[in-house]
């Protein structure tokens, strides 16, 4: 028997760096624990499978005495012998190495194969039709390792390639989503920086989505305000503050650089002057004013807001009644309204929010919505 100069929880046996052919079979165990399998990963021993045991000018009974020492001393595998195998047959014959599935840390450690993830496995071979097709050769989806519900792997690799053949239609990239994602047109939104590492400068002709917003504008206004919210925004049509041109900027979707970008639309409520608005909405003669909810996420669009419009300021005619039912003990707290994930802004830029609104807010540590209340 050979001897055993290895640790079982560790190193090899040391004659194992000798014996080329065991690592070799060895490693074919490897190799299909690496592949999709639903049986137990085993090997019969034949001529074809494990010729080293074969050659019997060299010492053939040697080396099955190293696989018996596997299988006895280190629990590599199970050997399951052929009892109809004739005498002057070597024992070995046709008998079944049966693969422990606990062995394989160890395995890896002296073959020193750490172990493959097998999704990245998938995508190697899904991607290996695409070679040349991305300007990284898909190293960005490999990193990742992206997964998708419901999706093969194949699948979604054939989506990220069909994007190239709508460079330079024109289509914006929720167009370009549904066409390769099967209808799901926001399958590629926050995924800017993905694309970018797949197809790099060609991302470039896909236009920007253009921001559309709701506008009621009057001949000659002097002022613009932005609401946060449809309710109020609407009321405020009504009976509209004298001088003044109202937008309706939805939430958070007007907080962005993209309010001053060339791709922003306007949809005009009758009784506007949508020529001269356009004209006009962001001079530095049209003083601009922001209203909308008491809370962090409120004055956390007005800060965003200012990224386009720098001298926005807080309206204080709607925050005046705001903040008085704040200091009178009105208004709901955080976990009232489900907003415990808002974050306090820090500062917004606007003397009136940072000196006045946030304070109270920390302080009261309750919001009011801006529905709540008729501006002054």
């Amino acid at each position: 028997m050979a001897g055993d100069d290895g640790d079982r929880q560790g190193d090899p046996p040391g004659w194992l760096a000798e014996e080329g052919w065991l690592r070799e079979l060895l490693g074919w165990f490897l190799d299909r624990l690496e592949g999709p399998r639903q049986r137990d990963v085993t090997r019969r021993i034949r001529k074809s499978t494990v010729p080293a045991l074969f050659r019997f000018s060299e010492d053939t009974r040697y080396r099955w005495r190293l696989i018996e020492q596997l299988a006895a001393v280190y629990g590599i595998f199970s050997i399951d012998y052929d009892r109809r195998i004739d005498g002057h047959q070597e024992r070995y014959e046709n008998a079944q190495l049966r693969l422990n599935p606990g062995s394989e840390a160890l395995l890896r450690d002296w073959l020193q194969r750490p172990r493959i993830d097998p999704t990245l496995l998938a995508w190697r071979s899904a991607l290996a039709h695409y070679r040349g097709h991305f300007a990284d050769d898909g190293a960005a989806l490999l990193t990742s390792s992206f997964q998708y519900p419901d999706w093969e792997i194949r699948e979604l690799a054939a989506a990220f390639a069909a994007i190239a053949e709508y460079f330079d239609s024109g289509l914006s990239l929720r167009e370009i989503a549904a066409r390769c994602f099967r209808g799901d047109s926001k399958f590629l939104d926050g995924r800017q920086e993905l694309l970018n590492k797949l197809y790099g400068e060609r991302v470039a002709t896909i236009p920007p989505r253009p921001l559309l917003l709701t506008a009621w504008a009057p001949p000659g206004f002097e002022r613009l305000l932005v609401v946060e919210n449809q309710d109020s925004f609407l009321r405020l049509v009504e009976r509209p503050p004298p001088g003044y041109a109202l937008l309706y900027s939805g939430g958070f979707r007007a907080s962005a650089q993209r309010l001053s970008s060339i791709h922003t639309r306007f949809a005009f409520l009758p009784g506007s002057d949508s020529e001269g608005f356009r004209e006009r909405w962001l001079h530095n003669e049209v003083a601009a004013f922001f209203w909308g909810d008491l809370d962090f996420a409120g004055l956390g669009i007005l800060k965003g807001l200012r990224q386009s419009i720098p001298t926005l300021r807080a309206w204080e005619p709607g925050y005046r009644p705001m903040l008085q039912a704040l200091e009178n003990g009105g208004g709901h707290s955080a976990e009232q309204a489900h907003k415990t994930g808002q974050l306090d802004p820090a500062h917004t830029g606007c003397a009136y929010s940072d000196t006045t609104l946030l304070p109270a807010l920390r302080q009261h540590q309750r919001f009011v919505d801006q529905e709540a209340v008729v501006a002054d």
